[in-house]
């Protein structure tokens, strides 16, 4: 193992957990006093279009790490402050909104409910969830059933950051300008939960692709300064096997970018890529996963302080031909 990913493993502890069952008792908890921040998400890619994709992101209690942050929604404190994305391939009003916590939100303290005033509610308990969201022109109600086919991004010692996804299938409807469309497949159910501890990140992308109905992958590329890389992963699982996380031979290229200014009201600028490719090797060396990506231009601003969106992809799954609609979030940028 060469130095750097010996670090990275000192540093963060998740490797350790990786293709061991979800376990039920894992942490799920709204904010509390040491844990300021956390963050609940719904992804659901490869939607057809118009759709493309679907995301309920949300953000409660505003961290310290900055390109993590929505700064400019705080009304009273950065504790106080929520943020909800509704993420899609369509755009409608209010699909990003910062609310106050005390004012706006109820959260149980199991996370079986958790309301947003008057237009999200997620509530069940492990495996069984709903989700709902009532807007004025785009309306969601999902039932998510999850699996125990977890990875897990992200655990520093101490319990200061612990971020994971859990496998689910899903079946609900979306309606969009009174056009209502069912819905059902693979999706994610995510958490994550943080200390008041501002980190050095640069650049974040998350992406997921459905395979097959019953295989995802999941993609991770996190920079910090100088571009120095702090994760760089491809996490393979289906509903009948565990998988594992693969770093061997790991590349993503960004071969396009907008031209379009992208710049947060916080001031962050993020080039959002218009084609890209990643790639990573199993572990005997052999290629598992390559793909050759363009992105939909249906980015939408809000996952943190940058954005989500869809990309259309072709390649290759253990020597297999795929192709697809993939989801993608960008925070950031890799330049040095």
């Amino acid at each position: 193992m060469n130095p750097l990913r010996m670090t990275q493993r000192l540093i963060n502890h998740s490797h350790r957990l990786n293709g061991d069952p979800f376990d039920p008792a894992t942490p799920f908890h709204p904010p509390t006093k040491r844990h300021s921040t956390v963050h609940y998400g719904l992804m659901f890619p490869g939607l057809p279009a118009p759709l493309n994709f679907l995301d309920l992101v949300t953000v409660i209690g505003q961290p310290p790490t900055a390109l993590m942050n929505n700064k400019h929604l705080i009304e009273t404190t950065a504790s106080d402050t929520a943020s909800l994305l509704i993420g899609a391939g369509v755009q409608f009003e209010g699909q990003f909104r910062g609310y106050q916590v005390e004012r706006d939100l109820q959260l149980a303290a199991d996370s079986s409910m958790l309301r947003f005033g008057d237009e999200f509610v997620f509530e069940g308990t492990y495996p069984d969830f709903r989700v709902r969201y009532d807007g004025a022109t785009f309306q969601a109600d999902i039932q998510v059933t999850a699996s125990d086919k977890v990875a897990h991004f992200t655990r520093l010692p101490g319990g200061l950051y612990d971020h994971w996804s859990v496998l689910c299938e899903y079946d609900g409807t979306v309606t969009h300008d009174g056009t209502t469309t069912s819905l059902s497949g693979l999706s994610t159910l995510e958490y994550a939960r943080a200390v008041a501890l501002p980190l050095p990140l640069r650049f974040f992308t998350y992406q997921i692709i459905n395979i097959d109905a019953e295989t995802q992958v999941l993609m991770v590329e996190v920079r910090g300064p100088q571009g120095l890389p702090v994760q760089q992963s491809v996490y393979v699982r289906s509903l009948t096997d565990h998988g594992g996380v693969h770093e061997r031979g790991f590349s993503f290229e960004i071969e396009e970018i907008d031209p379009t200014d992208h710049t947060s009201p916080n001031g962050l600028t993020t080039p959002l890529p218009t084609r890209f490719r990643w790639s990573v090797k199993d572990e005997s060396g052999a290629p598992l996963v390559a793909i050759e990506a363009t992105a939909n231009d249906d980015y939408v601003y809000g996952l943190a302080d940058g954005y989500v969106g869809s990309f259309s992809y072709t390649g290759q799954f253990r020597e297999r031909a795929i192709q697809g609609t993939g989801y993608a979030e960008f925070i950031g940028t890799q330049a040095v």
